[in-house]
């Protein structure tokens, strides 16, 4: 499985800083889901998915970053 970033308007993911791709076995592979929310606020990233590309690529689930807890609570 692939964590990767998708733009949700135009359902491209990335690869790189200015590089897109419609392929997600192309994409940055962030590995975590962590990673991606950091990579995500660190840039102000917006209309963004994290997307898990599972082994075949050609089953993506998506889900809004918005939708992920940027930090984790212990109690």
């Amino acid at each position: 499985m692939k964590t990767v970033l998708r733009n949700a308007s135009n359902g491209l993911f990335f690869q790189g800083p200015d590089k897109w791709t419609n392929d997600p076995a192309h994409a940055l592979n962030f590995k975590q889901i962590d990673r991606a929310v950091e990579f995500i606020a660190k840039w102000n990233l917006r209309d963004i998915e994290v997307a898990f590309a599972f082994d075949d690529l050609k089953e993506v689930t998506r889900v809004p970053s918005e939708k992920i807890a940027l930090k984790f609570s212990e109690d």
